[in-house]
């Protein structure tokens, strides 16, 4: 089934304000401002509200993450043996931290 083309244009004006909002909403969603007006138009929501769930579903990752790092880090606070493979845990998630935030 082949996609129907776009043909129809329009035209909106905006004040310097508005458009840096409108600018801010899109790069927010990472989405063109022409994909923002279409969903909004058509769907009523753009992309940013589409991914609640998605982000959901990753903050609960990342609390499970965080539980697992407060475990290794109760485990070497308690001065009982450290295994080999909580220290490469911690040592991984340092390097993705870093390689994300530093650079």
């Amino acid at each position: 089934m082949d996609k129907e083309k776009r043909t129809v244009k329009k035209s909106f004006r905006f004040t310097e304000n508005e458009w840096l909002v409108v600018e801010k909403k899109c790069r927010f969603a990472n989405i063109t401002p022409t994909q923002y007006f279409q969903q909004l138009a058509l769907f009523g929501i753009t992309a940013k509200s589409d991914c609640i769930k998605e982000k959901q579903i990753y903050l609960g990752q990342i609390s499970m993450i965080g539980n697992n790092i407060n475990q290794i880090a109760r485990r070497l606070n308690s001065h009982t043996k450290v295994e080999m493979w909580m220290l490469n845990i911690l040592l991984k998630i340092e390097k993705n931290l870093n390689k994300k935030w530093l650079s």
